[in-house]
């Protein structure tokens, strides 16, 4: 998951990937939220503001290491989240596995969410295609 956070100051569009917390730092999530890493996971996915707001603050104490919980309080509407590239590659998979009826309405949630709407196509157009075979060689004995 990517998390996107637009200041209200005008300031440039930030992104933060999740996947880069460290467990360090997922302990000093789960202590300041009062919240379980999964409950984080889940939240971050949901847009749960706490949860969001977790995970930016502790990715920008990194440049930051003196900011205070206290002092990073964004704009509920300020944060939200995205799927990554990998994320995207895989629930392609999954639509391409649906009902022809039912993959539009996917496809238009997938790009929603996306972090990258460009992205989309080209996954489900690999999902789609089938599996590449592995040739196999077999040494000829003498």
């Amino acid at each position: 998951m990517i998390i996107v956070y637009r200041p209200d100051d005008d300031g440039e569009e930030q992104h933060f990937d999740m996947r880069s917390v460290r467990t360090s730092e997922a302990q000093i999530v789960e202590r300041t939220t009062d919240m379980k890493w999964g409950e984080i996971k889940l939240g971050v996915r949901d847009d749960e503001p706490t949860a969001l707001r977790g995970i930016v603050w502790v990715l920008m104490k990194r440049g930051q290491p003196s900011l205070r919980w206290s002092e990073f309080d964004p704009p509920v509407d300020s944060l939200t989240s995205r799927f990554d590239a990998r994320e995207v590659a895989s629930y392609a998979a999954e639509i391409v596995k649906l009902p022809e009826g039912q993959r539009a309405q996917a496809v238009a949630e997938l790009k929603a969410y996306a972090l990258d709407e460009a992205l989309v196509e080209g996954a489900l157009k690999d999902a789609a295609e089938p599996p590449k075979e592995t040739v196999e060689t077999s040494a000829a004995s003498g």
